[in-house]
């Protein structure tokens, strides 16, 4: 959840301590003062709750005092990863097609309005790539993010479109002159994923870098649209047609073997 002075003071703990440790994703080590600023919380209860979480292990304080996650984030971090089936399933057909082809590939969800990387798996191939798991990027910008949106908003499931990053005029954010400007052109590109049957990313989220995604599954079911993958490379070595058939196929993998490991657990 993020919050701002516009928008209302979060009001549980819950959502306060949820606030503050979210603004240490995607940043390094921060003062009081920078975590009062980007949350919006008054300068004691910010000092409170900074002086908790770290003494619960959540930050880390250093001798300069500045905060930045601390063990237990790590350690909570990793268990959340490893307790994954979705992530457990798919990893080891990521690392096949990526020795296979050299392309990197990429699994992610959208959250909140974002897509969020849950893994990684990089080709030779496709050269250096700028996103990492636990990266947030606004999902209408990535490939496998617009793949699930595209699911999504042909089911009807949640406030889609209501759910992405808006500039402070409302306008859906850009990254790059290649990403999407507005709702009209979004819908017209979902539809466009609907047809195809994967989405495509020409430098709408990083300049230069391309990606081809798909979702996994049909939407009413646990792994159905609750995640994507994507390929992904210089756009200029993208076949992004002939893409289309290949990570659709790696999704259909990640999909039956998931499947056929929850049905011999039950």
């Amino acid at each position: 959840m993020r919050t701002s002075r516009a928008a209302g003071m979060p009001v549980s703990v819950v959502e306060r301590v949820s606030l503050v440790l979210e603004t240490f994703n995607g940043s390094g080590p921060l003062t009081l003062a920078q975590v009062t600023a980007r949350t919006g919380l008054p300068r004691s209860s910010a000092h409170r709750l900074l002086e908790q979480l770290t003494n619960t292990g959540w930050l880390a304080r250093s001798p300069e005092q500045t905060y930045e996650l601390g063990v237990k984030a790590y350690e909570m971090g990793q268990a959340a990863l490893n307790q994954n089936r979705l992530l457990q399933g798919a990893r080891p057909i990521m690392q096949a097609f990526a020795h296979r082809t050299g392309r990197t590939i990429q699994l992610a969800v959208v959250s909140r309005g974002d897509t969020v990387y849950l893994a990684k798996v990089n080709g030779r191939a496709s050269g250096p790539t700028p996103t990492a798991v636990g990266q947030r990027v606004p999902a209408h910008l990535t490939a496998v993010g617009k793949a699930q949106l595209a699911v999504a908003d042909q089911s009807g499931r949640g406030p889609v479109i209501g759910e992405l990053r808006r500039t402070g005029e409302g306008a859906l954010v850009r990254r790059t002159p290649q990403s999407i400007a507005n709702e009209t052109q979004l819908a017209d590109d979902l539809a466009a994923v609907r047809d195809r049957g994967a989405a495509f990313d020409r430098g709408e989220a990083f300049t230069g870098l391309g990606c081809v995604g798909v979702s996994l599954g049909p939407p009413d079911h646990i792994y159905g649209n609750l995640a994507g993958i994507s390929v992904c490379g210089p756009v200029t070595s993208l076949d992004y047609r002939t893409l289309v058939g290949r990570v659709r196929v790696v999704a259909r993998e990640i999909w039956d073997r998931c499947v056929a490991t929850d049905l011999a657990t039950h």
